[in-house]
């Protein structure tokens, strides 16, 4: 019986990656944004799942709380993870935001906001997605107000005087809302969550808004990794200038290329797949021999396949393969004499249950910079 479930089990990790390959733009364009508001009167977390409007609660959520979630919702992602928390004028609340955090942790979701968070959550909510990044490998990210938080896991949001259009008084007169940035991180992540991979967030238009406070030195902020709004005054609104992360340090291992959104959006997506796929289909399913080794590589190389052109680099090399330096240090270390095996025996060494593979992934960037040198 176990080699008849191990024969079919194997054909469906292809279907699965082939599945997650050509479904990859429409599924990153559904992505789910978990909130966290300031909102009850007493000493309680309370939890909501919201779809669509009509998922709003119609009592328990203040109007202006309602508002944040209508805005964030504009930006169609799949569902919105409400978590509701005490207000500031609950006296000694024993239930926090911090408690959320330890609540969130296993949850699945791909952006976090906080639109009334104070400015000390904010700094909590960054310090709890580094650690989620850097040291448990989860792909949370957060759009977060006035951040600098210098990692490709945090948006760091810094348009302020966001003035919005929110209907016209009796006598006939618009009446406008004015946000800060924080107010307006779920609207930024709701359309983050909502778009698809095959575009950039740069220069998507909020048709919302009416004005934003402008910069001169605009670049300059957007190079300090600054997320703003930017109103070319050419009749096209207010629109997302260019859209990075707050990461500002780079390294050999993370360049500049990781400042883009787009980047870390599909460098995230493919990490879940693939671990997703693996503990689904082959951990504890398949015995760790070279063949199942190399079926599962091949598999990951259709998955890879179905990403050509809009989130790989269609003429990039784009691979993925069993790590012979891991082999061999593995075998050394098991007492294995290394020099008297030939490359493929060292491939094929047993590893336990240890499947360590290498390979070469090449992103591809949505068209942003335009330069003609014309010739007269």
């Amino acid at each position: 019986m176990a080699n008849e479930q191990e024969l079919f089990g194997m054909p469906e990790i292809f279907i699965n990656f082939r599945t997650k390959g050509t479904t990859a733009i429409k599924r990153s364009a559904r992505g789910i944004v978990l909130m966290i508001l300031h909102n009850e009167t007493i000493d309680e977390i309370k939890r909501y799942r919201i779809n669509d409007v009509a998922d709003i609660p119609e009592k328990g959520i203040s109007e202006d709380n309602v508002d944040l979630i209508k805005k964030t919702l504009l930006g169609t992602p799949l569902r919105i993870l409400l978590y509701t928390v005490p207000t500031t004028e609950v006296e000694s609340a024993e239930n926090t935001l911090a408690d959320v955090l330890k609540l969130i942790d296993t949850i699945k979701f791909n952006w976090l906001c906080a639109p009334n968070a104070t400015e000390q959550e904010a700094q909590d909510i960054a310090s709890w997605i580094k650690t989620q990044r850097n040291i448990k490998r989860k792909t949370f990210k957060a759009v977060l107000a006035h951040q600098a938080a210098d990692d490709k896991g945090i948006v760091n949001f810094c348009a302020e005087d966001i003035k919005v259009k929110k209907g016209k008084s009796e006598d006939g007169t618009p009446v406008y809302k004015t946000y800060t940035a924080t107010e307006y991180t779920g609207r930024i992540a709701g359309i983050l969550a909502g778009l698809p991979l095959d575009r950039s967030a740069t220069y998507y238009k909020l048709t919302e808004v009416v004005s934003v406070r402008q910069h001169e030195d605009i670049n300059t902020l957007i190079d300090k990794g600054e997320l703003h709004l930017i109103d070319e005054e050419d009749g096209d609104g207010v629109k997302i200038a260019r859209a990075g992360n707050s990461l500002t340090t780079f390294t050999t291992d993370v360049g500049e290329k990781f400042r883009k959104i787009k980047i870390v959006e599909g460098v995230d997506m493919v990490t879940d797949d693939l671990r997703d796929t693996f503990k689904k289909y082959y951990a504890g399913k398949c015995i760790n021999d070279y063949d199942h080794k190399m079926l599962f590589c091949a598999a990951a190389m259709v998955y890879f396949d179905g990403l050509k052109g809009n989130v790989l680099d269609k003429d990039g090399k784009n691979t993925i393969d069993i790590d012979e330096k891991f082999q061999r240090n593995y075998a050394i270390l098991d007492g294995a004499n290394v020099e008297e095996m030939s490359a493929m025996e060292i491939r094929k060494y047993n590893t336990g249950d240890k499947l360590a593979l290498t390979g070469n992934l090449v992103f591809v960037d949505a068209m942003e910079n335009l330069t003609i040198d014309f010739t007269m």
